[in-house]
C-alpha cells in the first residue's frame, strides 16, 4: 500500500480515536510509521484572495490538526476515495505515481456538514541521512458541504467474503502462470483476513490498534497490505500475458484493485463508531 493513502487511513482512524478520547493516542506523532518518511506534516486552510488560493496555518503537525478540529466542533473523521476522471488509463496503472489512483480525502464531519481535507506530498532534501524527504501539506479544500453517506458495520463481513473470494481466484492465476511471489502475497492476504492478531508483522503494524476498530476492520487493512500490488516498475502492474491469458489479468487486477479501495476506506471509517474501549 503506498503510504500516503496508508497515512490517510491512519489520520482517520487514530483521528476518531483522539475526538473520543485525547489522551489515547498522544504516542501517534510522529512514531507512526506512515510518517517514518516525512520530514513534517502540516495543515492549511485555503484562502480565496481575488482569485489566487492562498495557505493560512491552520495545525503544525497531526495531533494539533485533531486538536484544533476538536475545538471547530468536528466529531466524525472518514477517509474517502473517487476514481480518477482525467484519464483513460486505470487508475490501478497509475497509483505508484504521486496523485495517482484516484483521489484521497478526509471528511471531517460537523453539525450536519462535512469539511473535506486534501494531501499533498512533495520531495524536499533527497540527501537527509534520515531519509525523511516528505513534506506533506493537507489543505482543507471545501468546507460546510453535504456529507457523503456512510457505509456501516454490516458492510464488514460482506466485504471479507468477496476480498477471499477474489484473492483465491488470482492467487490460482498466478500459480498457473508461475508468478509464485505474487502467489504468495495474494495467500498471506487471504490467512490474515482469519489470524489474530493480523497485522503484527507488516511494515504498517501500528495502522490501527484493536481497541479502536473492531478486529474485522483489523483483519481486512492487514490483508489489504500484503494484497496491495500494484505500484511502479515490478509490481503486479508489470505483467504480460498472451492474447488468451490477458483478459484474465485484467478483469481480476481490476476487481482486486476496486475490492482494495473500498475495503481500505470502509475498515479505517469503522473507527467513527466508537470502538475505543
Amino acid at each position: 500500500m503506498q503510504t500516503s493513502i496508508a497515512q490517510i487511513a491512519a489520520l482517520t482512524i487514530y483521528g476518531n480515536a483522539f475526538l473520543l478520547r485525547p489522551n489515547a493516542v498522544v504516542d501517534f506523532f510522529p512514531g507512526n510509521s506512515t510518517f517514518q518518511y516525512c520530514e513534517y506534516v502540516h495543515f492549511v486552510d485555503l484562502r480565496n484572495d481575488g482569485g489566487k488560493w492562498i495557505e493560512e496555518p491552520f495545525a503544525a503537525d497531526p495531533l494539533a490538526w485533531f486538536e484544533g478540529l476538536r475545538k471547530q466542533g468536528i466529531d466524525t473523521l472518514r477517509m474517502q476515495h473517487g476514481a480518477s476522471t482525467q484519464t483513460q488509463t486505470p487508475d490501478r496503472m497509475l497509483v505508484g505515481l504521486v496523485g495517482g489512483g484516484g483521489r484521497w480525502l478526509i471528511e471531517a464531519q460537523h453539525s450536519g456538514t462535512s469539511d473535506f481535507w486534501e494531501g499533498r506530498w512533495q520531495v524536499g532534501d533527497r540527501a537527509r541521512a534520515d531519509r525523511k524527504i516528505w513534506r506533506v501539506t493537507y489543505a482543507r479544500v471545501a468546507k460546510d458541504q453535504l456529507p457523503i453517506q456512510p457505509q456501516g458495520l454490516e458492510n464488514l463481513d460482506k466485504l471479507s467474503q468477496d476480498f477471499d473470494q477474489n484473492l483465491v481466484e488470482i492467487e490460482e492465476f498466478a500459480r498457473s502462470q508461475k508468478i509464485d511471489n505474487f502467489a504468495d502475497l495474494f495467500k498471506s492476504a487471504r490467512a490474515r483476513l482469519h489470524s489474530d492478531p493480523p497485522y503484527s508483522d507488516q511494515y504498517h503494524c501500528d495502522l490501527c490498534r484493536p481497541e479502536i476498530l473492531p478486529v474485522a476492520a483489523c483483519r481486512l487493512l492487514a490483508a489489504c497490505q500484503d494484497a496491495w500490488v500494484f505500484g511502479g516498475m515490478g509490481s503486479w502492474n508489470d505483467q504480460t500475458f498472451d492474447a488468451a491469458t490477458q483478459p484474465r489479468y485484467e478483469a481480476l487486477s481490476e476487481k482486486l484493485y476496486q475490492l482494495l479501495n473500498c475495503t481500505v476506506v470502509i475498515a479505517a471509517n469503522a473507527s467513527a463508531y466508537g470502538t475505543l474501549t
